[in-house]
C-alpha cells in the first residue's frame, strides 16, 4: 500500500501537526498507540489493549517534543498524561466504531491528505524521501504508522460529520467563557520555608524499612539494559583536513553572494489615517514647500518624531519598499495606502550595498570548508566502521583501531528500560535526553551485538553495543537504603515544614501577611517563580486556608473574594468566539460523544497501575 501511494503522488507526506502531537495526534488525539500489547493493561476496548510501557512511551516522547522539554515529575504535574489518556481512550474508540460501521477509507483519500503537505518537499517542490524519512524519526513514527494515523483521522471525520458543522453558539456560553477568561482571584497568602533538614532527627533503620515496605513497588525496576555506546562527531576529523589556496577561493567564490551587506537607508517617515492630508502635504511638498516645516504644520510632528532610523528593504511594508528604494535620495515618495494607513516617506541618505572582501571573511570562509571536507571523511569512516562490524569486531575493537585512532572515549548507560527511563540503586531515576531513534536501537538490537550506524542529531552519528540485559527486579531495602532515606527526608520535611507553617498561622489567629489579586493569565504569584502555582490557586473552590508547596516552601492561602474583571462585551468578540468554537468543536461535544461509545463498546480503564507509578517519589529529569 505504501508503494501504491508512493505512485499516485509526487509529493507524498501527511500533516505531521507537531504540537497536536505533542498532547496526541491530530484532532482528538490521532496517534500509534493501537498496536500490541505488553505488560498490564491501562486501556482496552473489545480485543484492542494499550499497556503501561506503551503510554509510558509516548508520555516520554511528547514530554521530548515539547519546546521547554520538561522533567518527567514538571510533565505529570502539568497534566500531560492525563491529556495523553484521553486522547488515547478517544483513539481506540473512534476506530472500534468506524470497525463497527464497515467504514472504509479509500486509497485517494490518503493521498488527498499528505500530498498538500510541503514539509517533505526539497527546495524543487518534490517529495524528499530522506527528509520524510528523517522527520518521522525525529518523532518516532514509521511509515505504516503514520498511514495508521491518516486512517484514524478520516474515521473521526465521517464518523463526526452530523455535528461537524456547528458554528453558532448561544450568547450566554459565549458570555461564560469571557467572564471564566477574566476572573479574578482576591488572595491572602503568606509563604513560609522549609524547615532545616538538621531539625529533623535521623530516622532509624526500622522507619526507613516500614517507609520501604509502604512503597515498595516505587522501587521495582523493570526489565533494562546496559550499553556502551560511541558519538562521531565531524569535528574530530577537522585535524585530517589539508586546506589549499585554490580550494579556499573557490569556496569564496561560491559562497561570496553570502557574505554582502545590502543597501539601507535613512528614511523619515508620516503615516497618517486622513488621506486628504496626505494629499494636502504631498501636493505642497511638490509646489517647494519645506518637508520638515509642512510635517510640523500638518501633522504637528517633528523631524525626530519621523526619522525611522537607517533600514533595509525587507524592514519596510511589502506595499512600500519596492518604491521607496527605488527612489532617488531627497525625494518624497507617497503617500502609500499599507495596513498601517496612507505612508509618506522621504529618502534623506542611502548606504550602497556592500560587497565584504575576500580578506575580511576568509577565516568563516576556512571553517566552511573545513567542516565540509570533515564530513566526507566521517562519511569514508563509517564505511570503514560498517565492515569492521561486518567482520565481529566489537566497540573496543572499533574505537582503538586506525579507524578512530583513540579520537573517542567509550560512553556507558547503565539500567536503561525501555521507556527511557535510567535506574540506579542509590540515584534518582532519570530519563534519557535523547532522540525517540537512539532508545529504539537500544532494544532493537539483540544482546551483545552492535547496532546499525545511526544519526542522532544533525552531524553526529552514534553506534551502541548491548552488553547486558536485567531482568525485572525488586531491589532489597539494604539495596536502595540510601534512596529511601532520600524520599523519606523529601516526604518528612514537607510534612514538618506544613505543620510548622499552620503551628504559626495558629498563632497569628489565621491572618495571613500579604493581599493581592490574581487572574489566569498571571504566570507568577509575586516573586514565587511556579508555573503551576496559579493554575492550583484557581483550582480552589473553598475559603479555608489551603497549603501549597511550591519551589522549597509552603504557601499558605485563601481566596477572599472571586469576581470577574470589567470588560466591554460587543458584537465581534462574540463573533471571534464563535468562529474559535466551530473550530474546536471536538472540545465541546467530545465529552459526551465518548462516553456513549465507551459504554457502547464496554471500555475498561486500569489507571490505578499508571496511578501507583506517578506516585514513585524518585523520578526526576
Amino acid at each position: 500500500m505504501l508503494r501504491a501511494l508512493r505512485n499516485q503522488t509526487r509529493s507524498i507526506f501527511f500533516k505531521c501537526f507537531l504540537v497536536l502531537l505533542i498532547c496526541g495526534f491530530a484532532l482528538w488525539g490521532v496517534g500509534d498507540l493501537t498496536g500490541g500489547s505488553r505488560g498490564k493493561n491501562i486501556v482496552s476496548v473489545e480485543g484492542q489493549a494499550i499497556s503501561i510501557e506503551e503510554i509510558l512511551n509516548e508520555i516520554n516522547r511528547s514530554r521530548y517534543l515539547l519546546p521547554e522539554r520538561p522533567s518527567l515529575q514538571d510533565a505529570i504535574k502539568g497534566g500531560l498524561h492525563k491529556n495523553i489518556l484521553k486522547n488515547i481512550e478517544r483513539e481506540i474508540l473512534i476506530n472500534a466504531e468506524a470497525d463497527s460501521l464497515n467504514l472504509h477509507v479509500p486509497l485517494s483519500e490518503k493521498t488527498n491528505a499528505i500530498k498538500k503537505e510541503e514539509a517533505f518537499k526539497n527546495t524543487l517542490g518534490k517529495f524528499s524521501q530522506n527528509k520524510f524519512s528523517q522527520s518521522l524519526k525525529n518523532v518516532g513514527l514509521s511509515e505504516a504508522k503514520y498511514i495508521q494515523m491518516i486512517n484514524t483521522e478520516s474515521n473521526l471525520r465521517q464518523i463526526s460529520m452530523p455535528f461537524i458543522l456547528n458554528d453558532y453558539y448561544n450568547e450566554k456560553i459565549v458570555k461564560k467563557m469571557i467572564d471564566w477568561q477574566n476572573e479574578v482571584r482576591e488572595i491572602q497568602y503568606e509563604t513560609f520555608e522549609f524547615i532545616n533538614k538538621n531539625e529533623l532527627s535521623r530516622p532509624t533503620d526500622n522507619i526507613l524499612q516500614q517507609f520501604y515496605n509502604e512503597n515498595k513497588e516505587f522501587y521495582e525496576i523493570p526489565i533494562t539494559r546496559d550499553i556502551n555506546y560511541i558519538e562521531i562527531d565531524p569535528s574530530i576529523f577537522e585535524n585530517e583536513v589539508v586546506l589549499n589556496q585554490k580550494d579556499i577561493y573557490d569556496k569564496y567564490e561560491i559562497e561570496k553572494n553570502n557574505y554582502v551587506i545590502e543597501e539601507k537607508r535613512e528614511i523619515l517617515q508620516i503615516v497618517t489615517q486622513d488621506k486628504s492630508k496626505a494629499d494636502q502635504f504631498i501636493r505642497l511638498e511638490k509646489s517647494g514647500k519645506n518637508f520638515n516645516r509642512l510635517t510640523k504644520n500638518i501633522f504637528n510632528l517633528s523631524k525626530t518624531d519621523t526619522n525611522i532610523g537607517l533600514l533595509s528593504k525587507s524592514d519596510l511594508p511589502t506595499e512600500s519598499a519596492e518604491k521607496v528604494f527605488e527612489s532617488d535620495l531627497n525625494e518624497t515618495i507617497g503617500p502609500i495606502k499599507t495596513k498601517f494607513g496612507y505612508s509618506i516617506y522621504k529618502i534623506i541618505k542611502i548606504v550602497p550595498k556592500k560587497q565584504i572582501d575576500y580578506e575580511e571573511v576568509i577565516e568563516d570562509i576556512k571553517n566552511k570548508l573545513r567542516k565540509e571536507l570533515s564530513e566526507e571523511i566521517l562519511f569514508e569512516k563509517l564505511d570503514l566502521i560498517e565492515d569492521q562490524i561486518a567482520e565481529g569486531n566489537n566497540l573496543d575493537d572499533i574505537v582503538n583501531s586506525e579507524i578512530l585512532n583513540n579520537k573517542l572515549k567509550i560512553k556507558k548507560i547503565r539500567k536503561i528500560s525501555k521507556q527511557g527511563l535510567i535506574y540506579s540503586y542509590d540515584k534518582k531515576t532519570s530519563f534519557l535526553e535523547r532522540k525517540p531513534q537512539f532508545l529504539k536501537n537500544i532494544w532493537d538490537t539483540n544482546l551483545n551485538e552492535i547496532s546499525e550506524i545511526f544519526n542522532s542529531t544533525e552531524d553526529i552519528y552514534n553506534l551502541i553495543e548491548i552488553v547486558s540485559e536485567n531482568k525485572n527486579e525488586k531491589p532489597t531495602f539494604k539495596q536502595v537504603k540510601s534512596k529511601v532515606y532520600n524520599n523519606w527526608l523529601e516526604k518528612e520535611l514537607i510534612f514538618k515544614s506544613k505543620e510548622k507553617a499552620k503551628q504559626l498561622i495558629s498563632k497569628n489567629e489565621n491572618n495571613l501577611a500579604f493581599n493581592t489579586s490574581i487572574t489566569r493569565s498571571d504566570k507568577f504569584l509575586e516573586k514565587i517563580n511556579d508555573p503551576f502555582l496559579i493554575e492550583s490557586i484557581f483550582n480552589i473552590n473553598d475559603k479555608a486556608i489551603n497549603l501549597l508547596v511550591s519551589n522549597k516552601s509552603i504557601i499558605a492561602l485563601r481566596i477572599k473574594k472571586i469576581k470577574i474583571d470589567n470588560y466591554k462585551f460587543d458584537k465581534k468578540i462574540y463573533d471571534d468566539l464563535n468562529i474559535n468554537f466551530s473550530k474546536s468543536f471536538f472540545n465541546d461535544f467530545s465529552n459526551s460523544f465518548v462516553i456513549d461509545l465507551a459504554k457502547k463498546h464496554k471500555l475498561k480503564r486500569n489507571y490505578k497501575e499508571l496511578e501507583d507509578y506517578f506516585l514513585k517519589p524518585e523520578i526526576s529529569n
